[in-house]
C-alpha cells in the first residue's frame, strides 16, 4: 500500500507552480538537511451443454485443442515492452473542481518498464506553442502552453476531445513538439497541500536566495527548511523575477521531498486518508491495472536514481511581447529535448 501511495504521490506533486505568494514569514534552520535517497476483469460465463435428443446417436467429438496461456509481457511489473509517458499537471484551483483552471505545473513523467527507470521533465507554463482545434472557437492561434490547458477545460467548452484540459494539453505537446503522450494525472493545489500537511511536512534544502518583485533583501535565504503543504505550495509556485524558469527546479525539490516523506514510518496509519484525497481531488485516466504497476516500478526505485530534468535555459529567451512568453531561439530545438527525453536521453543540466 505505501508503494501504491507512492507511485500515485510521485505524479501527482507536480502540481507546484508559479503565481502565488502567501504571508508566511519563513527563516531557514541550521545548514543543510539530509536527504534521502483500462483494464476489464472477465467475468465467468456458465457453459451448459445443449439437450439431445434421446433416439439421437452420440458421436464421438474430438479432442479440444489446448488453450495456450497468453505469453506474459516483457516489461518488469507486468508492464508494457517498453516506456509510458504520463503528462503530470497542476492546476491553479484552490477548490476541489476541474471546471476551469490554468495550467500552472506541467511535467513529463517517463517510467520505463524494461529499465525500471524514472524521470520527470520540467515544461515551463510560458512557452509559446500553437494551440490547435480552438481558433475556429475563439480566434486564437497561439499562447503559452498553460492556456492551452485553459482552453480544453470543461468550463470553457472550446475542446472537443478527450480529457477536457489534459486532453487538449497533450494534443499541443504533440502538434508543436511530435511528443505522444500515453496518460495524463491532473491535481489541483487542495489535494497538494492537504497530502503535504496529512504526511507530515515536507524539509527540503533551498540551494539559492529567492526575491520577490519589490524587496531588496531575498525571502527564502540558502538553507534547510520544513514546509506544511500551504508553505511548500508556495516556495514551489513563487515568481523570483531574476529568473522565473528555475521555478521547474523548485518543483522538483519538492517531488523530491514528497517521495522520501512518502517512505517515513509516520505515512503509513495515514494512507487510507490519503487515498481519500486522492480520489476525490485527482483527474487521471490510468486504469488500476496501470496504477498497480506504477506501484510496483516505484517499489523498485529509489529517490537517488529518479531522473529530474527541465527544458535547458538557454534553448529559450523572452522576447519584447506584452505576454512576456519564452520563445525558442532555434525552432525546433525543444522538439528535440522533449523527443529525446521519450527516448530515454536528458539533457545536461
Amino acid at each position: 500500500m505505501r508503494k501504491l501511495l507512492l507511485g500515485i504521490i510521485m505524479a501527482a506533486a507536480g502540481l507546484v507552480a508559479a503565481g502565488c505568494s502567501t504571508g508566511s514569514d519563513l527563516s531557514p534552520v541550521d545548514d543543510k538537511l539530509p536527504t534521502s535517497t483500462t483494464s476489464v476483469i472477465p467475468t465467468s460465463t456458465i457453459i451448459t451443454d445443449p439437450i439431445l435428443d434421446p433416439t439421437e446417436t452420440l458421436e464421438p467429438t474430438p479432442s479440444p485443442e489446448p488453450v495456450l496461456a497468453a505469453p506474459p509481457l516483457k516489461g518488469i511489473c507486468n508492464g508494457p515492452d517498453g516506456a509510458m509517458t504520463i503528462l503530470v499537471v497542476g492546476t491553479d484551483s484552490r477548490w476541489a473542481s476541474y471546471l476551469y483552471g490554468m495550467a500552472d505545473s506541467i511535467m513529463i513523467m517517463r517510467v520505463d518498464f524494461v529499465s525500471g527507470e524514472v524521470a520527470l521533465m520540467g515544461i515551463p507554463r510560458g512557452l509559446w506553442v500553437e494551440i490547435p482545434d480552438v481558433e475556429e472557437d475563439n480566434g486564437r492561434t497561439h499562447g503559452k502552453i498553460t492556456q492551452a490547458y485553459f482552453f480544453g477545460t470543461e468550463g470553457m467548452g472550446y475542446y472537443s476531445g478527450d480529457g477536457y484540459g489534459a486532453g487538449l494539453l497533450a494534443e499541443t505537446l504533440r502538434h508543436n513538439y511530435g511528443v505522444e503522450i500515453d496518460r495524463y494525472i491532473v491535481v489541483n493545489m487542495k489535494a497538494f497541500s492537504d497530502i503535504i500537511d496529512l504526511i507530515g511536512g515536507i524539509k527540503i534544502y533551498n540551494p539559492y536566495p529567492l526575491y520577490s518583485y519589490q524587496e531588496i533583501e531575498p525571502k527564502f535565504e540558502i538553507g534547510g527548511y520544513f514546509f506544511s503543504g500551504n508553505d511548500a505550495l508556495m516556495y514551489a509556485r513563487y515568481r523570483d523575477p531574476r529568473n522565473s524558469l528555475d521555478r521547474i527546479d523548485r518543483q522538483a525539490i519538492v517531488v523530491e521531498a514528497v517521495y522520501e516523506q512518502a517512505f517515513s514510518l509516520s505515512t503509513i496509519p495515514k494512507i487510507p486518508k490519503i487515498i481519500g484525497i486522492c480520489k476525490d481531488n485527482i483527474l487521471t485516466d490510468l486504469s488500476l491495472v496501470e496504477i498497480s504497476q506504477l506501484a510496483c516500478v516505484a517499489a523498485r526505485t529509489d529517490l537517488d536514481q529518479v531522473v529530474f530534468t527541465r527544458i535547458p535555459k538557454d534553448l529559450l529567451y523572452i522576447p519584447d511581447w506584452e505576454s512576456s512568453p519564452w520563445v525558442e531561439h532555434d525552432p525546433g530545438s525543444v522538439a528535440k529535448v522533449l523527443n529525446d527525453f521519450i527516448e530515454g536521453i536528458y539533457p545536461e543540466q
